[in-house]
């Protein structure tokens, strides 16, 4: 199987991004080194020595936005000469990037909103360099007060909202690392510096306006998100899809339950019976799904063999701000693997009734193996980049593709396919209209409990959406866009394996793009 056609990095635009990128992992490092920041690239650190925390003073920042104004317009240039259309996406690619990076930093401005944001980066250093032994770990716990007090000086503009969540987190990240006694390395000072955050935070000014200004919202939607279209027409499609998936719920209910509502027919569908513990079933899940996009000719037996997933609990500490399941894959090429991530691993716990479709979302065929493919490129910048609409579009559209290649077929089946679709339609509403003001976090919560959410939690996950405004249009909006481009290439007689290896080895290209290759440029195809 081909892993992407343009074999290096070629011109200006090649050169101009290893700049960018040296860059950006000089002054951000975990940032970089994660995939949970997705306004950043990716890429994989060399060492921990030097700058083993990122810096995100005024004066860092300051410079950083000079440089990527000039940056984007080096882009703009070269986007408008380049000699082909691969030249052209790949400059297009970076441009938004370096745009979108440039409007969080002046626009948006989490760095001076969110103490979750430094508690996340502070979260992963900490479990990178623990993974990575003795004198990583010594050398980020020795650094880490000063990024913490760097963060309780950055931090002047904090909501209300916010602030709870981060001193939720400080008590469970403090908490975990108390109990990391790893090679006699003092702790005290890190913990000092957190208790100082912490104090700071319980003190300090706060206000209650948490969103961005109603246009800044529309252009994450719109460019950082990758929606590529305006408020309205965002608001339409949400509405559509809610619609038409309350239809398709109440039509399967009706096939398995006649008489009774969908919600009742989910209560009655009978949880997964296991041995092994929930983690032993989604692993089997795992391999059962691997095989079946094995005989597709979606991956290769190599793949398999050398990009493992393995399962493990949402730390804890990273609960606050991270959702009940997960997908992870560290940078490198080339990849070794990922880690679905699960609420609860234990032996005791029970898996969610759409587990096998929540298991395809999270590895194959969604997060799992288009970070295998885009980690796999010979081509090197598209390694590093990620857009929110095309990720977590194609693991939703994935999902749909089980059925298409046969392996998902009953009612049941679809009634959970429908819930899922349904749930990540409403959960971009409540984003939308948090962010537009329709509605507060207690109106959207309850619009979530009027569907079939606890009201605990409900509130929980609408606090936890405020932290990454307009992420959630992604799932909904991206599986439309895929769903689109996938009917248009069936209907051209193209099959539903042919259709995933020309998404799979580009790159996460952005939508347009895609289409434009897909069917302007056959000859571009990967």
């Amino acid at each position: 199987m081909t892993m992407g056609r343009p074999t290096s990095d070629t011109g200006i635009t090649g050169s101009l991004w290893e700049t960018i990128l040296q860059e950006l992992v000089r002054r951000f490092p975990v940032c970089l080194s994660s995939d949970e920041f997705h306004y950043f690239p990716q890429d994989q650190t060399t060492s921990l020595d030097g700058h083993v925390w990122d810096d995100f003073s005024p004066e860092s920042v300051g410079e950083l936005v000079t440089r990527l104004s000039r940056w984007a317009s080096d882009l703009s240039e070269a986007e408008k000469s380049a000699g082909n259309i691969q030249a052209r996406i790949d400059a297009d690619m970076i441009g938004r990037i370096v745009r979108t990076l440039n409007d969080q930093l002046t626009a948006v401005c989490f760095h001076e909103t969110q103490p979750t944001f430094y508690l996340t980066i502070a979260a992963i250093g900490l479990a990178e360099a623990l993974e990575a032994g003795p004198e990583p770990w010594r050398l980020r716990i020795d650094g880490l007060p000063g990024f913490l007090d760097q963060a309780r000086k950055n931090l002047q503009h904090i909501p209300h909202l916010f602030c709870e969540l981060g001193l939720e987190m400080i008590g469970k990240l403090t908490y975990w690392l108390r109990s990391m006694d790893r090679w006699g390395v003092d702790l005290t000072p890190a913990l000092d510096a957190f208790d100082r955050l912490e104090d700071y935070l319980r003190q300090a000014p706060l206000i209650q306006e948490f969103r961005p200004a109603p246009g800044v919202y529309a252009r994450i939607a719109r460019d950082h998100i990758g929606c590529g279209m305006g408020l309205e027409e965002i608001s339409e499609l949400l509405d559509g899809e809610i619609s038409e998936t309350r239809q398709l719920l109440e039509k399967a209910s009706s096939v398995l339950n006649p008489g009774k509502s969908w919600l009742e027919t989910f209560a009655e569908i009978p949880v997964p019976a296991f041995r092994d513990g929930v983690a032993g079933l989604y692993r089997s899940t795992i391999d059962h799904l691997g095989r079946h996009c094995l005989q597709q000719g979606l991956v290769s037996c190599g793949m398999l063999a050398n990009c493992p997933i393995q399962v493990a609990p949402v730390p804890d500490y990273l609960s606050p701000v991270r959702s009940a399941a997960a997908y992870s894959m560290p940078p490198g090429h080339p990849p070794e693997g990922g880690t679905f991530f699960i609420t609860d691993a234990d032996d005791s716990a029970s898996a969610p009734k759409d587990w096998r479709l929540l298991t395809a979302h999270e590895t194959f065929p969604g997060h799992h193996l288009m970070d295998t493919h885009r980690w796999s490129l010979c081509k090197r910048l598209r390694r590093h980049i990620e857009f929110p609409l095309y990720y977590e579009g194609w693991a939703s559209f994935s999902e749909e593709l089980l059925f298409d290649t046969g392996l998902f077929q009953g009612a049941i089946d679809r009634l959970l396919m429908a819930k899922r679709r349904f749930w990540r339609a409403m959960r971009g509403r409540i984003d939308f209209d948090i962010q537009t003001r329709k509605k507060t976090l207690e109106q959207a919560a309850a619009f979530m409990t009027d569907a079939g959410l606890a009201p605990e939690p409900a509130l929980a996950m609408v606090r936890r959406y405020t932290l990454k405004p307009g992420y959630q249009l992604s799932y909904t909006i991206g599986r439309i866009r895929f769903r689109r481009l996938y009917d248009r290439f069936i209907g051209n007689r193209g099959s539903p394996a042919e259709f995933a290896r020309h998404v799979l080895t580009e790159g996460e290209i952005g939508m347009d793009n895609l289409e434009h290759l897909l069917f302007n440029h056959q000859d571009n195809i990967g």
